[in-house]
C-alpha cells in the first residue's frame, strides 16, 4: 500500500491529465465517423459564386425551384442476335415520364444513328447531396423497365454518387493503415511494446477533438468538410502528433540516464515546446493562406488544417508525457528509457562527411535537386477527366464510356450560352461555327418563363465536358460569344475550376513563401539562413514533383492531375519541410551557444539525426496511406507529399543543411551576430570536446 502511495504521489498530475484526455476521446469518439458521413455528402469542389458558370446557372433558375444535377440515361440494345436490334425511343420517353416529380424532371429521348442505343437527360428535383443515391436508384430501376435494353447512369449527379459511394467506410480503413504503420515504425525506432501504442494513441485523441471541433463548426456553418479535406486531415492530424511526441520522446532519451524519469521530462518539455509550437504555427499559417484562395473547399481546408494543428500541440506535449511518467520503465520495456539516446555510428559518420566535405556536399546535393526538378516539367496539371478520376469500373465511368461509344462525348451535359433574345439567331450561328462544337439547342422555356429577355442555347460538345478539348471549346466559346453573353454548364464550370487554380497558385503560393520567411526569422533571428531555408525548401518541392511525375507515368500510365494539387503539395511539403529545418537548427543554435558554430552545427545534427529522421519516415508513411482512397487525386497528393518528406529528412536536412551552415560559417547567422560559445575562437579547443549527449 505504501508502494502505491508514494507511486500516486509522484504520478498524481500524470494520471489526472491521461484520465482527462481520455474523458475527451470518449467524449468526442463517435465524431470521426459523423464527419465521415457528413463529409461524403459534399460536392467535392465547389465554385465561388462570381464564376461566369455560377451566374448562368443562377440566372436559369431565377423564379423556379432549386434543381439538382443532371443525371445522363443511357440505354444499350442488350440482344446479340444476327440482327440489329433497335431501341424505340417513344417507349423509352413514356419509361421517363413514369418518374416521379419527386426525382427530376425528364428531357427528350434521343436515338443513335444505328438505333441501339438512347439517351435522355433528367434534371434532379432535389439538390440535397444527402438524398443522391436512393432517388438514382430509383431512377435507375424505373428507367431499367424499358425491355431488351440496359440501362446505365452518366452525367455530374452520378459521377458525385459514386464518390460517395467510393468514400464511405474509406476514413476507417485509412486510419487504420495509418495508424498501424505508425506503430510498426515506431516499433522498430524504439524496440519497446507500449511506447508506440502510447504515441499512436496521441494521434487518435487528438484526431477525435479536432474531428469533434470540425463537427461544431459544420454545424454552425463555420467551415464545409468534404471527403477530400477530411482524408487529408486524418493523416495530418496522426502524422504531426506523432513528429511531435517522437521529438518530446527524443529530449527525454537525452536526459533519462542523468534525471529521474519527472526531471527529465520537464527538461525535454522545456526544451522542445518552442519548436514544437513554432512548427505547428508554421503549418497552421501556411495553411490559412489558402483563404486567399478563390475556392470555398480551399478556405474549408485553411480552417480546418488550423484547427488540426491546434489539436496536434497538447495532444502531443501533454497526453504522450503524462503517459509515459505512468510507467518509465514499463513503457520502454524491454530495452530501457536510455535505450534510444545514441545517435549511432550512422550519424557520427554523417557528421564527419559534413564537417569534411562541407562544400561538395551542399553543392552537388543542389545541382541533384534540380535535376530531379526538372522533371517536374513532365507533370500535366490540366485536370483529371472522370474516367481517370474514379476506378475504371465505377458505374459513371462505363455509362460515360457507353455513351461516348453512340453519341458525342458531350452528350448530356452541354454548355449553356445565355444570350439577349433579339441576338439568339445571330449567336447560335457563331456558336454552330465554333470548332469543337457538336450540336445546339434551344432550351425550351429557359428565356421565356423566367428570363424573358434572355435565351439559353445548349451546346453539346463532340468531346467527354471534363476532357482539356472541352475546356478549349469553352474557351472559344467565350471569345465567340462575346462580353454580351454568358457560357455555364458543366463543362464552363470545369474550365472555370482549372482557371481558378491557376489564378490561386499564383497568389497562394508566394504568400504562403513570404509566411514561412517571416515565421523563420522571428524564430532564428538571422536573415541569410531562414532565406536558405526556404530556398532549398523550394527546390525540394521541385524535385518531389519531378520524382513524382516518374511514378504517375509507372503507377497510373499518366503524369495528368488537377491543378490544384500543385498548390495543395506546394502547401504540405514547404511547412512540413520547414519544420524539419527548424527543429535543426533549433538545436544547433543552443549548442552553438556553448561551443561554437562549426561544431553546434555538427553536434545539433548528431543530437536530432535519429529524431528527426524517425519522425519524417513516420509521416512520410502517413501521408503515403492516402493512396488507399478512391480518388486518384488524393492518391497523387499522398505520393508527391510523402517523396517530398523523404527527400528533406533523409537528405536535404542530415546534409545540405548542415553543410551550407558548416561552410557558410558565421555568417549563416547574418546580420546577428553569431551564437558562439566561450572558446568559439579555438576551433582545435572545441574539437576536443567532449560531445553531449545526443539522440
Amino acid at each position: 500500500m505504501r508502494s502505491f502511495r508514494q507511486w500516486f504521489a509522484v504520478a498524481r498530475l500524470p494520471v489526472f491529465v491521461v484520465a482527462a484526455w481520455l474523458v475527451v476521446a470518449v467524449c468526442t469518439a463517435a465524431f470521426p465517423g459523423r464527419l465521415a458521413s457528413v463529409a461524403a455528402q459534399r460536392p467535392t469542389m465547389t465554385l465561388p459564386a462570381t464564376a461566369e458558370s455560377s451566374r448562368v446557372a443562377e440566372e436559369l433558375q431565377k423564379g423556379g425551384p432549386a434543381a439538382g444535377p443532371p443525371v445522363v440515361v443511357v440505354w444499350e440494345a442488350s440482344a446479340r442476335q444476327a440482327q440489329i436490334t433497335r431501341l424505340n425511343p417513344v417507349a423509352a420517353q413514356r419509361v421517363l415520364r413514369a418518374l416521379p416529380r419527386s426525382a427530376g424532371s425528364a428531357g427528350p429521348v434521343t436515338s443513335s444513328a444505328d438505333g441501339r442505343a438512347l439517351v435522355g437527360v433528367v434534371t434532379l428535383a432535389d439538390p440535397d447531396e444527402s438524398r443522391l443515391q436512393p432517388t438514382l436508384e430509383r431512377i435507375r430501376k424505373i428507367a431499367g423497365s424499358l425491355p431488351d435494353s440496359r440501362v446505365r447512369l452518366a452525367g455530374p449527379a452520378a459521377a458525385q454518387a459514386d464518390l460517395q459511394t467510393a468514400f464511405e467506410g474509406i476514413d476507417g480503413r485509412l486510419l487504420m493503415i495509418a495508424l498501424a504503420a505508425v506503430a510498426a515504425i515506431l516499433f522498430l525506432v524504439h524496440r519497446s511494446v507500449l511506447l508506440p501504442l502510447v504515441v499512436a494513441a496521441s494521434g487518435i485523441v487528438a484526431l477525435t477533438l479536432c474531428s469533434a471541433a470540425l463537427y461544431a463548426l459544420g454545424t454552425w456553418d463555420v467551415v464545409t468538410i468534404d471527403g477530400q479535406v477530411q482524408g487529408i486531415l486524418s493523416v495530418l492530424v496522426i502524422g504531426a502528433t506523432t513528429d511531435y511526441g517522437l521529438l518530446l520522446l527524443a529530449r527525454y532519451h537525452e536526459h533519462a540516464p542523468e534525471m529521474s524519469p519527472p526531471a527529465a521530462m520537464r527538461t525535454a518539455l522545456r526544451a522542445s515546446w518552442a519548436p514544437v509550437t513554432a512548427s505547428a504555427a508554421t503549418v497552421a499559417c501556411a495553411m490559412v493562406a489558402l483563404l486567399l484562395s478563390s475556392l470555398p473547399a480551399n478556405h474549408s481546408l485553411a480552417l480546418a488544417g488550423a484547427v488540426a494543428m491546434a489539436c496536434c500541440v497538447p495532444a502531443a506535449l501533454t497526453f504522450v508525457p503524462a503517459a509515459v511518467l505512468l510507467g518509465p520503465r514499463a513503457m520502454f520495456w524491454p530495452r530501457g528509457p536510455h535505450s534510444g539516446r545514441s545517435g549511432g555510428r550512422v550519424w557520427s559518420l554523417v557528421a564527419a562527411v559534413v564537417e569534411r566535405h562541407a562544400r561538395p556536399v551542399w553543392t552537388v546535393g543542389c545541382a541533384a535537386l534540380a535535376g530531379c526538378a526538372s522533371l517536374a516539367v513532365l507533370l500535366a496539371p490540366g485536370g483529371l477527366p472522370l474516367g481517370q478520376a474514379l476506378a475504371a469500373r465505377a458505374p459513371s465511368v462505363l455509362a460515360q464510356s457507353a455513351l461516348e461509344a453512340h453519341f458525342p462525348a458531350g452528350t448530356g451535359s452541354p454548355a449553356i450560352v445565355l444570350v439577349d433574345s433579339d441576338g439568339a439567331a445571330r449567336m447560335r450561328q457563331r456558336v454552330d461555327a465554333t470548332a469543337g462544337v457538336a450540336r445546339t439547342d434551344v432550351v425550351p422555356g429557359a428565356g421565356s418563363a423566367k428570363s424573358p429577355a434572355r435565351t439559353a442555347i445548349a451546346v453539346t460538345l463532340d468531346s467527354a465536358p471534363d476532357s482539356a478539348r472541352a475546356q478549349e471549346t469553352v474557351g472559344r466559346l467565350r471569345t465567340a460569344a462575346g462580353p454580351r453573353a454568358q457560357v455555364g454548364g458543366h463543362p464552363a464550370q470545369v474550365y472555370d475550376m482549372q482557371r481558378a487554380a491557376e489564378r490561386d497558385r499564383t497568389l497562394v503560393l508566394p504568400a504562403v513563401l513570404v509566411i514561412v520567411l517571416l515565421l523563420l526569422l522571428g524564430l532564428l533571428r538571422s536573415l541569410a539562413l531562414p532565406v536558405a531555408l526556404v530556398v532549398i525548401a523550394v527546390v525540394n518541392f521541385l524535385a518531389a514533383l519531378g520524382i513524382s511525375a516518374l511514378i504517375f507515368g509507372f503507377a497510373f500510365g499518366s503524369t495528368a492531375t488537377e491543378p490544384s494539387l500543385i498548390l495543395f503539395s506546394f502547401v504540405f511539403l514547404i511547412a512540413l519541410g520547414v519544420d524539419y529545418n527548424i527543429f535543426l537548427m533549433h538545436r544547433v543554435r543552443r549548442e552553438s551557444l556553448l561551443a561554437g558554430q562549426r561544431i553546434g552545427t555538427l553536434r545539433g545534427l548528431r543530437a536530432t539525426g535519429n529524431a528527426i529522421s524517425s519522425a519524417g519516415v513516420v509521416l512520410a508513411v502517413t501521408f503515403a496511406a492516402l493512396t488507399v482512397m478512391p480518388l486518384r487525386y488524393l492518391a497523387q497528393i499522398g505520393i508527391i507529399v510523402a517523396v517530398g518528406v523523404l527527400l528533406d529528412t533523409l537528405f536535404v536536412r542530415p546534409f545540405l543543411v548542415p553543410a551550407f551552415a558548416v561552410d557558410t560559417g558565421p555568417w549563416v547567422w547574418w546580420p546577428t551576430k553569431p551564437p558562439a560559445g566561450p572558446r568559439a575562437g579555438n576551433v582545435g579547443e572545441q574539437r576536443a570536446q567532449p560531445d553531449m549527449a545526443s539522440v
